[in-house]
């Protein structure tokens, strides 16, 4: 199983301060990975721009309708409760396993000293985090303040929750997932100087008239995500608050003996690329990688080449165990691709190295 690394991991988790960065993999079968749309966004809205002919005009609309279209989709089918489709309860179950896998390693881990709390650091706009959440009844934290009204603050994340013994003869710290959103979220309303968080998708289509001359969306339309285009903000609100997510997600990595696990996150967003990077001169923090595929394995090595706190984890499955690898620059062709059941797998074990020892 490679005793040696499941040695650290446990190190890792029974002393550090746990962050998790995870991008579109977690939510693929649901939610599609984007690709090139923003290359051929980028592509259009130059040619537009140039030559004013409406027919690109036409096509920068329907890219990114069709990208809407990727979000909106999953998840209303995802809110329908009763009526999901197999495709959508088949990616929120493996949301709950792992959420169910983290909230027994938090209360199992043996410190007393370290917060009971996981940041969850997500490009990802879906609902899939905060619905499995609701339905394990676990304590999560979207950055919403309020109850009736919630508005959203990112100083809301540094929260944690106490509750007290049935008995009322002591008080302990319950377990809580923090959700940051670092691209926004479909169920944020943008409201002149606030953002809101509501209980449905405030994420709506583009129509002709919300697309400027310059092909870029115009100052009032209101959309809660940062679209794949280089114009990331249309709104000044959405530009504060992706750079105020950005300072917590810095700030946080910087914290004494952190440890951030990666899963489904490319590392193709330059800005979070750039911060992460920075963020690993802190010589106590250790990032964890769980690349897919044997090209992402390679391509990751290569771009972290000269971080020594970096970890790359690869799986190598035999005919009735699995065994647990630092990648190194050798091509392993029995790597298995680390999809979202066998990193659930892969934390079940580290699980019951924790509860054994």
């Amino acid at each position: 199983m490679g005793s040696d690394l499941m040695h650290d991991m446990k190190r890792y988790i029974e002393s550090g301060n746990l962050h998790f960065l995870i991008g579109a993999g977690a939510s693929h079968g649901a939610v599609e990975i984007l690709g090139n749309i923003e290359q051929d966004l980028t592509e259009l809205i130059k040619v537009y721009k140039e030559m004013q002919d409406t027919t690109y005009k036409e096509l920068i609309m329907e890219k990114i309708n069709s990208f809407i279209e990727e979000s909106l989709v999953p998840n209303n089918a995802l809110l329908t409760n009763d009526l999901r489709p197999e495709y959508i309860e088949g990616v929120l179950k493996r949301y709950k396993d792992f959420l169910s896998i983290l909230h027994k390693i938090i209360l199992e881990r043996a410190s007393d000293h370290l917060p009971r709390k996981i940041n969850i650091f997500t490009t990802n706009y879906d609902l899939f985090l905060e619905v499995a959440s609701e339905e394990l009844k676990f304590n999560y934290n979207d950055g919403g303040a309020g109850f009736l009204t919630r508005q959203f603050l990112t100083n809301n994340f540094q929260k944690r929750i106490y509750q007290m013994s049935d008995s009322y003869s002591y008080q302990y710290e319950a377990p809580v997932f923090n959700i940051i959103k670092l691209h926004g979220s479909i169920n944020w309303f943008l409201d002149k100087e606030s953002i809101y968080i509501r209980n449905q998708i405030q994420l709506n289509k583009v129509e002709d008239e919300d697309i400027e001359n310059t092909g870029y969306l115009k100052q009032q339309k209101n959309v809660p995500i940062i679209l794949p285009t280089k114009q990331k903000f249309i709104r000044t609100l959405m530009e504060h608050t992706y750079y105020d997510l950005s300072r917590l997600y810095a700030n946080e990595l910087e914290r004494p003996n952190s440890v951030l696990f990666c899963f489904g996150f490319s590392f193709a967003d330059e800005h979070i690329l750039s911060i992460t990077k920075r963020a690993l001169s802190n010589p106590s923090l250790t990032m964890i990688i769980f690349p897919f595929s044997q090209q992402d394995e390679t391509r990751l090595l290569k771009e972290f080449e000269l971080h020594n706190n970096v970890k790359i984890i690869r799986i190598i499955s035999n005919e009735d165990s699995r065994e647990y690898q630092y990648a190194n620059e050798d091509v392993n062709h029995n790597r298995e691709n680390i999809d979202f059941d066998m990193l659930c797998k892969y934390f079940k074990d580290v699980l019951k190295q924790i509860i054994n020892d």
